[in-house]
């Protein structure tokens, strides 16, 4: 896969796309959000790419189960191992020596990012800025996450590339304008391929 030229700045999705977590998080919300929204058999889908907060104000009204989710969430992330995507940690040394501004956009919050930090010192400063849940008010499929990141790097957003793997952030990948490399690593190929410019199963695909 070779990169449009007029490109600048790389935008990684954290979860699917840099670690190996979209299948442990599969298995903890349908676990979780089963439990509350037992009618509702496709929730998982509709909440991939998705803020904890933003998942939290659209389907777990009542304070009570707030707090035991989020408790449970924190717990889980607490112990998740994180584990790199294939070919992600060679393909990252090669963007940055070739002078490419690299930024992490992800859904997860503060809190989370601090459990990746202590398994992983060297994350913290190896990119040029980090947006998390934190930093916006929109979650995906929004593009505000994707645009901050862009303004915090000083790069139009028609410069940038994004990697993302799930429907929200393809989407909202998109809708910032970027051009799109979906990482098949959570959702069906086929899928994935139509919502992108160029798609790979993980980043021994690029060589």
């Amino acid at each position: 896969m070779i990169l449009p030229n007029n490109i600048k700045a790389l935008l990684f999705d954290m979860d699917g796309v840099i670690f190996d977590t979209e299948g442990l998080y599969t298995e903890f919300w349908k676990r979780e959000l089963f439990q509350y929204l037992p009618d509702d058999p496709d929730i998982f889908d509709k909440v991939k790419g998705s803020t904890l907060n933003d998942i939290l104000t659209r389907y777990f009204k009542e304070e009570d189960v707030r707090v035991k989710v989020v408790a449970a969430i924190d717990n889980f992330e607490t112990t998740m191992p994180f584990v790199y995507i294939a070919g992600y940690e060679n393909y990252f040394k090669i963007v940055k020596e070739k002078g490419y501004k690299c930024a992490v956009v992800t859904s997860s919050n503060d809190k989370k990012m601090a459990n990746v930090f202590n398994r992983h010192p060297e994350f913290k400063n190896e990119y040029d800025t980090i947006i998390t849940a934190d930093d916006i008010t929109l979650s995906k499929p929004n593009p505000q996450c994707f645009l901050l990141a862009a303004e915090r790097l000083g790069v139009k957003p028609e410069d940038c590339a994004v990697f993302e793997d799930s429907i929200h952030g393809l989407n909202a990948a998109r809708a910032a304008g970027m051009f799109v490399v979906g990482v098949a690593t959570s959702n069906p190929y086929n899928i994935v391929k139509e919502m992108s410019d160029a798609i790979i199963r993980d980043f021994n695909d690029i060589y």
